[in-house]
């Protein structure tokens, strides 16, 4: 039995945002039970009344709203630009995305979701996603519980939640390769078969819809800084793939040039990156590191397809 919660984090998203709760609809009629999720902060287009016309028509849908101060967000910040180089002067948007992501966990632990049993979490700005491609999903996860599902692409674009073997350097993200990451990442684009049955075991992915059984958002919560948990699976990853750590040692090992600064350990060299003061690690990798820790496949489904707007 599938009871589904459907859920995503929006902001300024109204271009897309229609097409994209409809197809949640649909997702969730072919379901035996369902609750769309969305949380909203801070949008200045029409994604407001957009999620409140839907709320008041739908009883299928809660909408979780706010408009939080920028002085509040300022103090509340653990990561900031690096003003000295970059000139900018704003928050970190991976650790805003973070703690949206985080407001749905802290949502579906509350007593009306107990009777779920799934959870579907999709970025809500997509050009299309495959309705179908998620109940296959649903179905694997139902078979191994400990099963985490990430969408696919016809051209994978994602590579900022990916890390994979299928390159060497898409084992390690800018916290430690630092701006190297951005001039390489795409140079072997993933391609994975979409009519291939085969999951594809990775160590973190997301590529816009990730399938997931309930339980495994009792216990950990998203982040955008350096974790235990990323920290270890790191160290495995190392140790698993020594060709490729190897390979990059002087750039793991070494500073970041452009962005001063960061935290050294006995492998790496935790590196400021991506125009912030600190080492920001995408919000997926340290949520699919702890999940690895805690013994879950990580898995991407070609069947699964996400088209990004």
């Amino acid at each position: 039995m599938f009871n589904v919660i459907i859920c995503g984090v929006v902001k300024n998203t109204a271009n897309y945002l229609k097409q994209n709760i409809e197809q949640a609809i649909e997702l969730g009629s072919k379901c035996d039970k369902y609750k769309i999720v969305i949380y909203e902060n801070n949008s200045t287009d029409n994604t407001k009344s957009i999620l409140a016309s839907y709320a008041a028509n739908q009883q299928h849908i809660h909408i979780l709203s706010e408009d939080i101060e920028p002085e509040t967000i300022k103090k509340k910040s653990k990561i900031w630009a690096y003003t000295k180089i970059t000139g900018s002067d704003h928050p970190c948007r991976i650790e805003q995305i973070s703690n949206a992501r985080n407001k749905l966990i802290d949502e579906l632990q509350k007593p009306p979701y107990d009777d779920y049993n799934y959870v579907v979490m999709i970025d809500l700005d997509s050009k299309h996603y495959l309705v179908e491609g998620i109940l296959d999903s649903l179905r694997l996860v139902a078979e191994n519980r400990k099963r985490v599902i990430y969408a696919n692409s016809e051209k994978y674009y994602d590579y900022y939640a990916l890390r994979s073997a299928h390159s060497d350097y898409n084992l390690f993200g800018p916290e430690l390769m630092g701006e190297y990451f951005w001039k390489v990442m795409a140079s072997k684009p993933l391609q994975i078969d979409p009519r291939s049955i085969t999951l594809v075991p990775v160590y973190s992915a997301f590529n816009g819809i990730g399938v997931y059984a309930r339980e495994v958002f009792t216990s950990h919560f998203f982040d955008a800084l350096l974790t235990p948990a990323v920290k270890t699976v790191y160290e495995k990853i190392a140790a698993e793939h020594p060709h490729a750590y190897n390979k990059y040692k002087k750039i793991l090992q070494g500073t970041c040039p452009k962005f001063i600064g960061g935290e050294r350990d006995e492998l790496f060299y935790w590196k400021n990156n991506s125009g912030f003061d600190k080492p920001v690690v995408c919000e997926h990798v340290a949520y699919n590191f702890a999940l690895l820790n805690d013994g879950c496949e990580i898995m991407i489904n070609p069947r699964m397809l996400y088209w990004w707007s």
